[in-house]
């Protein structure tokens, strides 16, 4: 099958890997997110418009979501004009961590 690049894509898909964690995959084939910025998308009110034009994209508060309150992982894989990929890696079950622990 020829995908040509007028042709959007997003491809979901779900994965158990070690029987302990939930993976999915959200992909697509669009333009790609250049090194600097992935450096920078996880940060809070961090957005590629002008300064004063919206408030982030959203992305800090998902890390926070899968990262701080389930203890998964939220990585994004991305190749300027080849798309990006984002990875959510969820434990079937939540480690209880001690109150004062730090993540």
């Amino acid at each position: 099958m020829v995908c040509l690049r007028s042709q959007k894509k997003i491809a979901i898909a779900t994965e158990l890997k070690d029987k302990n964690w939930v993976v999915v995959r959200i992909a697509d084939n669009g333009s790609g997110i250049p090194p600097d910025v992935q450096e920078k998308i996880f940060e809070t009110f961090f957005t590629t418009k002008a300064r004063g034009v919206g408030t982030g994209m959203g992305l800090s508060i998902s890390h926070q979501i899968v990262v701080e309150k389930h203890g998964g992982q939220l990585i994004c894989k991305s190749e300027v004009g080849s798309g990006t990929e984002f990875i959510i890696s969820l434990p079937i079950q939540k480690q209880h961590l001690p109150e004062n622990a730090q993540l």
